[in-house]
């Protein structure tokens, strides 16, 4: 398909700054988006959302400073708003990624800006998030019903490789030129989950199962066609592997978890046929099936589920082979597969021909899609919050609609006093000026706000509009009590962090569990903390850890999820052991005097631009400020060379300061099956000391470290340190920009 043919083409003026000599020259530029595709289904990743890839191509390149893809999605009776488009623009090619709300038809609209201002624009109509899946077999999983059928919901689409389409019979990738069940089973699924339905169809008629193993695999006998299978000279038999890569080449391009499932109706073919010698036992049948499925999952990457039909019928009188049956369910008995429908059970009017063909009429094709919606139904549902095997212990997932007025930003704007006498987070009047009235009220983020104004604020205006959220608990395998709990926003790079193999190899020696939250209404912080505490009750009863609920807790999060991490401690001092706060988008969301007595470790990036505003020497004025004012108990690292977000070196020094301040907080005999965890209070004067990073030198840094007694420098200023090895692993971490096996004093 032609670009102009995939997105409707928008001609703009693009403003191109000559920078020499300021003057402006007009030229005309075009975006054409070429993914995704009209009428592509998406597969959502949770129940209200899924990640769109987005591709394009402009016709002139486009350059310059704080250039950005921007895109929104536009339905018959919603939108949502302009949001960045993580992703890059190289010469005349875009790339990006939008999170996307699940359902559809949408119009997804993207535009380039430089600066704010607009230089081109695109979009692409009857885009879909929605439930994807890869259908497989022989003749009744493909098009050769005796009647086409359509679908009726126009929420179901079929993808041929190349195009996407309104899933109307023949399915396009599939033998046949009829009907096949794939439409009302859309239908079905549309309804019941009001999502779009995507199928990927790869199914060929009359083939045995062992057409589809990979190439040479081998076997004693051949199939009854022989036209995708070669004798070698040894007398067995082989697979070509051509139906194996084409359906390798169907499922690889939408990518890890892609789709739902492979949808798998075969089985005719290698029972009961009229040459016995070209019947495949049953045992063999499970063996070739379960390499296909293997194999498969192997090469694309990812364990994809597999629903496994009942299916062997051939006419009336041989009505099923219970061989290949009992093969095909000894696949969902040991949990390799999903069971599919009984198809074998319909029969009569539901098969063609008056009921004397093997193939379905067409109230068998509606029927048999209802019987393949009655199967995957349920397991969907389940896959949200069904525990699930993950790095060496469990994981738990629950999502909710949660309302705007949650978030931090609604509550900053709905609900705290425009204060500007009682904050004394003035940093340096003598150095950079008494702060306007203006500047005091944004800076001030010690709202010190109860409950009951955030609802009485919440009853008068509103609770604004819905957003999912997703909670995830992973607990170690065998865990007997949960000691603590390290508590992450998804916002930035929390999402990564609760699935690193390192941290959860610390929570299983220390015996903690890890639990994350993800969505605008509390990644960035939120209102009421009773938000935070339902959920851990609620995932405790779900784990059978009902301790979880009273574990003390150590915070994390990057970037504006500092407003949870920085925020949450200053009003529950008491039940959090330490918190951290990665590259802070906003500084001064940690001047929390009443956190001062929680250990608290905040990390920059020297090159990250969220440090320059309002300026460097600001931002690293925060911590000491604290320090002098409320002897905090905090330290600052500041890596260099990097930017926004942590990179791999970033993490052992996250790990040591969780270690060392679990260590020196929650007490050996800690146990919260009795109740709350009374958490250890450090005495100041029995850490070390480390004297700040210096912004003028800049770069890495030899800092000196000492117990408290011992200082010689500012004891008022410099960066408290939990014990001797946190503060080693600190100063080689300013040195370096590392912590390396030899410095760290960690267990090995």
């Amino acid at each position: 398909m032609a670009l102009t043919q995939l997105t409707r083409r928008s001609r703009v003026l693009l403003l191109s700054l000559a920078l020499a000599d300021s003057w402006s020259t007009l030229s005309a530029a075009d975006l054409t988006l070429t993914a995704p595709l009209p009428h592509q289904v998406v597969q959502r990743s949770s129940p209200a959302k899924g990640l769109l890839r987005i591709t394009g191509e402009l016709s002139e390149e486009v350059s310059g400073k704080d250039l950005a893809i921007e895109a929104r999605l536009v339905g018959e009776k919603e939108a949502t708003g302009w949001q960045r488009a993580g992703g890059s623009i190289s010469g005349k090619r875009l790339s990006g990624s939008v999170e996307a709300p699940a359902g559809g038809w949408w119009t997804l609209e993207v535009r380039v800006t430089r600066e704010g201002k607009e230089l081109a624009s695109g979009s692409v109509v009857k885009v879909g998030v929605g439930e994807v899946f890869v259908v497989a077999g022989q003749s009744n999983s493909a098009n050769h019903g005796e009647e086409k059928q359509t679908p009726q919901t126009g929420l179901v689409a079929s993808f041929d490789g190349k195009t996407w389409r309104l899933a109307e019979d023949p399915q396009p990738g599939a033998s046949g030129n009829g009907g096949s069940f794939l439409p009302p089973l859309g239908d079905e699924l549309a309804r019941k989950l009001g999502v779009p339905i995507g199928y990927v169809a790869c199914g060929i008629g009359a083939t045995s199962v062992r057409e589809w193993l990979p190439k040479g695999a081998t076997f004693r006998h051949p199939p009854t066609i022989e036209s995708r299978v070669e004798k070698r000279p040894d007398g067995l038999w082989m697979s070509k592997g051509d139906a194996y890569q084409t359906f390798l080449a169907r499922m690889k391009p939408l990518g890890p978890r892609g789709f739902r499932a492979v949808l798998w109706h075969q089985g005719e073919s290698d029972a009961n046929q009229k040459d016995p010698t070209r019947t495949l036992p049953g045992d063999l049948y499970r063996k070739s099936l379960e390499t296909i499925l293997r194999e498969s999952r192997r090469e694309i990457g990812w364990e994809v589920p597999w629903f496994v039909a009942q299916a062997s019928y051939h006419v009336p009188g041989d009505e099923g082979s219970d061989d290949i049956r009992a093969a095909q369910a000894s696949l969902v008995r040991d949990g390799i597969a999903l069971a599919g429908p009984d198809s074998d059970a319909l029969k009569g009017d539901l098969r063609e021909r008056n009921g004397q063909g093997v193939h379905f009429s067409g109230k068998g094709l509606r029927e048999h899609g209802l019987k393949w919606a009655e199967a995957i139904l349920p397991w969907i549902e389940r896959q949200w919050t069904e525990p699930r095997k993950a790095a060496g212990g469990t994981e738990w997932s629950d999502f909710a609609q949660l309302p705007a007025s949650h978030a931090i930003g609604w509550v900053g704007s709905n609900v705290s006093a425009r204060d500007t006498k009682s904050w004394d987070g003035v940093l340096d009047e003598a150095k950079w000026g008494t702060p306007s009235p203006d500047q005091v009220v944004s800076r001030n983020w010690d709202w010190k706000i109860s409950d009951e104004a955030w609802a009485a604020a919440v009853k008068e205006k509103g609770e604004g509009p819905r957003e999912e959220v997703r909670f995830d608990l992973w607990l170690p395998e065998g865990i007997a009590v949960v000691k603590g709990m390290v508590v992450m926003s998804g916002h930035g790079s929390g999402e990564s962090l609760f699935h690193r193999a390192d941290l959860r190899a610390l929570a299983t020696e220390l015996g903690l569990g890890l639990f994350k939250f993800t969505g605008n209404p509390m990644q960035r912080g939120f209102w009421p903390r009773s938000l935070l505490f339902d959920r851990l009750r609620e995932f405790g009863a779900r784990s059978g850890h009902a301790e979880i609920g009273d574990a003390p807790l150590f915070l994390y999060g990057h970037s504006n999820g500092t407003g949870f991490s920085g925020v949450f401690p200053s009003y529950e001092p008491e039940l959090v052991w330490g918190w951290v706060s990665m590259r802070p988008g906003i500084t001064f969301q940690v001047y929390q005097p009443g956190a001062a007595q929680v250990p608290g470790l905040v990390i920059f990036g020297e090159e990250d631009h969220f440090l320059a505003r309002p300026s460097r020497e600001e931002n690293l004025a925060v911590v000491p400020a604290l320090r002098k004012k409320h002897g905090a108990l905090w330290n600052i690292a500041v890596e260099p060379k990097t930017g926004h977000g942590p990179g791999e070196k970033t993490w052992p020094l996250v790990f040591s300061f969780l270690r060392h301040t679990f260590a020196a907080r929650v007490p050996a005999d800690a146990d919260p099956r009795k109740g709350p965890v009374k958490l250890k209070t450090p005495a100041p004067e029995n850490g070390y000391l480390g004297e700040n990073w210096e912004s003028a030198k800049g770069g890495y840094q030899e800092l000196t470290i000492a117990p408290f007694a011992g200082f010689s420098g500012d004891k008022s200023t410099t960066s408290w340190l939990v014990n001797a090895a946190y503060a080693a692993d600190w100063q080689a971490f300013q040195r370096d920009g590392e912590i390396s096996k030899a410095d760290s004093t960690h267990p090995k």
